[in-house]
């Protein structure tokens, strides 16, 4: 018996390994799936609207994604630690209670943004964007909505339901929008259907998910065993990190609406689609990693959940680098999917990779920290790199344009994930990044 397959049979005997493989294949295939539907739907704007139109889209939705991580307080993320202990799945009323703080905080920051819409619009970009109001105020309504969605969908993650969560997550969104927005095109060519058809989508989604999440639960109750003021408390380290996340992966789009035109932000922001269909590997491994490790570690099993670190960050590694290679050789054809104008964006694609493969090399260092208990070391580590991302793209981007925002993104990206490496192999021992050894 050879090494290889003595060592393919020791995977498939492991039956956490099994797992990860079994439903990170659910997942990439969902994942597949969703990232096929939001090409498509990102395809038909573009190739109907312009790259402008879906500019004003693009800046809208880097709103949305910004204050809707921060209306969700971090709960989808420790509802996901909290429920994946047994016995925890009986405190129903903890899961409603935050879910409708939840909905009530997003409503309020969706509010304050609305009632500052034309000083956002008028002021915050150095040419003024009153046209980005109308998708704004369709953009504000999905926020609440969004919250509801990933808050539902946290507690089909914890109890290992990865194929309903990854449908909720990653592919319903796009897929009622893009269903909507055919339907609307029927009637009207006024692109504002854009914005219409993503608000009916995420709203179809929240509905699915909260009523899926409410069978599982079977029993619907307030009263809970947690205090749920105190959990929010704990979830806002969590939020925190979530929310620098999202401000890293949408503050360089944000910042090419405020210094370039709507054209130049919709062929950024494509490439930064293409970029990130290498990350989807690591979104698979980690819906099903983070439940593991955090039960690991809560039976203080340390030798499982570093053999299952050792081996999601080497499978991890080697899919990301396949797709990689991928998308270099035929970057022409994939820019020119949207239409012939984003081929301009080729050498944004490229820097953009390079920052997935420092991604990919890394591992799943943002779950690992938050699932041990290490929640403010990786917050303290993610405010670190968002302060230089935003120094380096006001810097960068009025110079160089999408060129320079993606060398921000790019730098601001190596300083988190390598130094979370370095935090988690010299302070405690786990090797996160991918050791072929």
């Amino acid at each position: 018996m050879t090494f290889k397959t003595s060592r393919f049979k020791h995977i498939l005997g492991d039956s956490d390994f099994k797992e990860i493989l079994s439903k990170g294949l659910s997942y990439i295939l969902i994942r597949g799936f969703g990232i096929v539907i939001s090409y498509a739907f990102t395809a038909y704007i573009t190739k109907n609207f312009g790259a402008s139109i879906f500019g004003l889209f693009s800046i809208a939705i880097s709103i949305f994604m910004i204050a809707s991580v921060v209306g969700r307080l971090g709960v989808d993320i420790h509802l996901v630690k909290f429920f994946s202990v047994k016995d925890n799945l009986n405190d129903t009323g903890l899961f409603y209670k935050t879910l409708l703080k939840s909905f009530f905080i997003s409503g309020l920051i969706s509010i304050v943004i609305y009632l500052l819409r034309f000083q956002i619009a008028n002021e915050l970009f150095k040419v003024p964007k009153p046209e980005v109001i109308p998708y704004l105020n369709w953009i504000l309504l999905s926020i609440p909505f969004w919250s509801i969605t990933l808050i539902s969908s946290s507690v089909s993650r914890a109890q290992k339901n990865i194929k309903w969560f990854s449908f909720i997550s990653l592919v319903s969104r796009f897929l009622f929008s893009f269903i909507v927005l055919l339907v609307l095109v029927s009637f009207t060519s006024d692109p504002i259907i854009v914005a219409k058809a993503h608000f009916c989508g995420i709203a179809i989604t929240s509905v699915l998910s909260i009523i899926h999440t409410a069978n599982g639960l079977k029993t619907i109750s307030i009263k809970s065993k947690t205090n749920s003021w105190t959990f929010l408390k704990d979830s806002l380290p969590m939020m925190l990190s979530s929310s620098i996340l999202i401000f890293l992966g949408w503050m360089d789009t944000f910042v090419m609406g405020v210094f370039e035109s709507e054209s130049n932000v919709g062929i950024y922001n494509v490439c930064i689609k293409v970029a990130t269909i290498t990350s989807f590997t690591l979104l698979a491994i980690n819906s099903i990693l983070a439940p593991k490790i955090a039960k690991s570690y809560a039976e203080k099993d340390e030798d499982n959940y570093k053999k299952l670190i050792r081996f999601s960050t080497k499978l991890n590694f080697l899919v990301s680098s396949f797709v990689l290679l991928g998308i270099l050789v035929f970057n022409k054809f994939l820019l020119s999917i949207f239409g012939e104008e984003f081929i301009a964006g080729q050498i944004i694609l490229f820097i953009l990779c390079a920052g997935q493969i420092v991604n990919s090399f890394a591992g799943s260092v943002g779950i690992i920290l938050q699932m041990i208990g290490k929640q403010r070391v990786y917050q303290n580590f993610v405010i670190t790199a968002l302060i230089i991302n935003l120094i380096l793209t006001i810097i960068l981007t009025p110079i160089y344009g999408g060129i320079g925002a993606a060398i921000a993104t790019v730098v601001s990206m190596a300083f988190w994930n390598l130094g979370c490496v370095i935090y988690l192999k010299t302070k405690l021992q786990i090797i996160s990044y991918y050791n072929p050894f």
